[in-house]
């Protein structure tokens, strides 16, 4: 049993109070600029969190588990087969341009649709009139196509997704980008929500709001809560999460950058975040780690509890809990957790006194000692 499950639950006003020291910190000058925000966009470059492939000038993102893109990773392993070193590699290995993938483009002409057509760049919309404009005039080549687009007129935007997690647009009037409108005809149209028939022509056309027809409004509400985010490449959505977890995550990003420790994968992140969304965690440090299912999840769980341990509890706490937290007396140790647990001494009476006498010993340290990073991050925090 972990010691944070040893203590009590915390209630509403100590989640707020928790709340309220996290944000002081995410807010301060040392914190990343980068992971401020619901959705984290992170450079391909990141110094903790790189996504791009590690060839100089690949424009590729990485593949699994490799620093590499798919098709460098495979060259890779054909070469150290044949004996050839990693640096041998890397020097002579070509850069590869941008693959197509499916990340969100917005349509050429209506700068507030996204693009249907990814070849054409063009929205549902306009991909159908260019597709009527090439039946009226067989063998249109590719002049002639640049010379259509400049003569089309921009249609207005349907907003933000109406799922409550997405930052994306909407791609019709049913308000959904397009990942979740197709997870929604996948569900089976949960409430019931639909369009009008040829709604261009009857209402769009004319300047008309495109009606939605909704047979149970509840319904297809509770499905845009329950939905999880679109997966984008170097981009981790926190949306979903409440705003005491999302903020650890944050912190927990941070102070994982601190440290010489194992590499976390933007998706096992975003995994991560869509697990804790699923079930509606309140807080990691109410969270058991055994009850998390992955094992990376898990190691990330642990590290991030670890860091929040020095800042939510007191030292009488980690008394109770039967632990010693060296950094609540201003020391450090060098590639070292500073997490002394005592529960393995039975006699309650001994383990209290060890305890009691560690602030002795460690004020024997003190002036070679690192300042805990919530001291000093909290020192530079804006008031």
């Amino acid at each position: 049993m972990t010691a944070l499950s040893l203590l009590p639950q915390q209630d509403a006003r100590t989640r707020r109070d928790r709340l309220e020291v996290l944000t002081a910190l995410i807010n301060g000058p040392e914190f990343d600029a980068v992971l401020r925000g619901g959705v984290l966009n992170i450079p391909p470059t990141h110094p903790v969190y790189p996504w791009s492939c590690v060839i100089p000038d690949c424009e590729r993102s990485r593949w699994k588990h490799y620093a590499m893109c798919s098709v460098h990773a495979e060259q890779w392993q054909e070469a150290e087969a044949r004996g050839m070193s990693r640096a041998q590699f890397l020097r002579g290995a070509e850069p590869l341009p941008r693959a197509q993938e499916p990340e969100v483009m917005m349509c050429r002409i209506c700068p507030e649709r996204p693009a249907f057509n990814l070849r054409l760049v063009l929205c549902l919309r306009h991909r159908n009139r260019w597709l009527s404009h090439l039946k009226r005039n067989a063998g249109a080549g590719e002049a002639e196509y640049e010379q259509w687009v400049a003569d089309q007129q921009p249609c207005p935007g349907y907003g933000e997704c109406r799922a409550d997690v997405c930052d994306e647009l909407a791609v019709s009037p049913l308000g959904l980008c397009g990942s979740h409108e197709r997870g929604y005809l996948r569900d089976g149209r949960p409430g019931g929500a639909r369009l009008p028939k040829n709604y261009f022509a009857g209402f769009e056309r004319h300047g008309r709001v495109v009606p939605i027809d909704c047979d149970d409004q509840a319904g297809f509400r509770a499905w845009c809560r329950a939905q999880l985010p679109v997966h984008r490449t170097g981009t981790v959505n926190l949306r979903g999460l409440r705003p005491l977890l999302r903020a650890e995550f944050q912190w927990g990003m941070y102070l994982h950058g601190l440290r010489s420790v194992a590499v976390w994968h933007l998706t096992w992140v975003q995994s991560l975040a869509d697990e804790c969304q699923r079930r509606d965690v309140a807080s990691l440090a109410g969270l058991e780690v055994s009850a998390v299912r992955r094992h990376y999840h898990q190691r990330m769980v642990q590290e991030m509890q670890e860091a929040l341990r020095k800042g939510y509890f007191t030292p009488s706490d980690t008394r109770d809990a039967g632990y010693i937290e060296t950094e609540h007396f201003g020391v450090r140790f060098p590639n070292r957790s500073s997490y002394v647990d005592l529960t393995c001494i039975s006699q309650r009476w001994l383990r209290d006194l060890l305890w009691t006498t560690s602030p002795t010993c460690c004020a024997h340290r003190r002036a070679r000692a690192v300042p805990s990073r919530w001291t000093s991050c909290a020192a530079r925090a804006p008031s």
